[in-house]
């Protein structure tokens, strides 16, 4: 599937389009989206889904990331790639691509988190790009997409090491050498998760019946309002009640502090001794 999205990307696509053809593929194969199919363009690192209603277009000269997953019976797989029409985004796509296969290669069972971001930054910096320091990779659990290890993209990690028959997800990013190599909140938010944790106060009855439509559909993985249209202007407006009641998290765009375009490549990888089995 993922080799071949590429030839579904064209300058002047729907941004919507684009998004529901990806989330339809999988649903084709028998799975479910494990969250929005993100679609962030140049300066936008991550997190932008397009919401209903988005009249976006893909842009030409540009640098676009595609990041999905797929989920089958709370397992989850999550990978990303980046597809672009110009010089610079083409070395900031190899060099995110190759700092993905170099850090594969030291992925094992022992491994400090800090020696996978040394293979990311040494293969950035044999490209001429700067790795994105407040972005990293992440560990997968059964319904539980960030599971707290993180996998950075430079030389830190305080020790922490990959665990044998883990799930993690090795996601390089970078930008160009004069960016600011960190990202920033955005707003809009297009990305939504039911917290885990109930708000103090009581919610009404309506609110409720959402929240308990919410944990049935998408249980506790990230979701979009795309997926909601079904259920009409009232719960949405419900739903934005969740938000600010604290019931509902939702995640803004991450954006590159310079306004720098970034590029992404990720896998989803089971750990093992010696080595490890690539899943995505």
């Amino acid at each position: 599937m993922k080799a071949s999205l590429p030839g579904l990307v064209s300058p002047g696509m729907s941004l919507v389009d684009l998004a529901e053809k990806v989330e339809g593929l999988i649903r084709e194969l028998g799975c479910r989206p494990a969250f929005p199919c993100n679609i962030s363009i140049d300066s936008v690192a991550a997190h932008y889904s397009p919401p209903p209603g988005d009249i976006s277009t893909l842009p030409r000269n540009s640098v676009v990331k595609l990041d999905f997953g797929v989920v089958v019976d709370g397992y989850i797989a999550d990978t990303a790639l980046t597809i672009t029409d110009t010089s610079w985004g083409e070395v900031l796509k190899q060099a995110v691509e190759e700092s993905l296969k170099a850090a594969l290669k030291v992925v094992e069972a022992g491994v400090r988190v800090s020696e996978v971001g040394a293979a990311v930054y040494s293969t950035m910096m044999k490209y001429g790009v700067k790795p994105i320091r407040n972005l990293t990779g992440h560990e997968i659990q059964r319904y539980n997409l960030h599971a707290g290890v993180s996998i950075p993209n430079i030389p830190v990690g305080d020790g922490v090491k990959l665990q044998e028959g883990h799930v993690y997800a090795i996601e390089p990013f970078a930008t160009l050498p004069d960016g600011s190599g960190e990202v920033r909140d955005k707003q809009p938010a297009t990305i939504y998760r039911l917290e885990p944790i109930r708000p103090r106060q009581k919610l009404a009855e309506a609110e409720q019946a959402l929240v308990k439509t919410l944990e049935k559909r998408f249980e506790g993985l990230p979701y979009s309002l795309r997926w909601l249209r079904d259920m009409g202007q009232e719960a949405l407006g419900l739903h934005q009640k969740l938000i600010k009641q604290g019931r509902v998290k939702a995640y803004p765009m991450l954006v590159e502090k310079t306004g720098k375009p970034v590029a992404q490549a990720e896998h989803t990888v089971l750990v093992e001794k010696g080595g490890c089995v690539v899943i995505t």
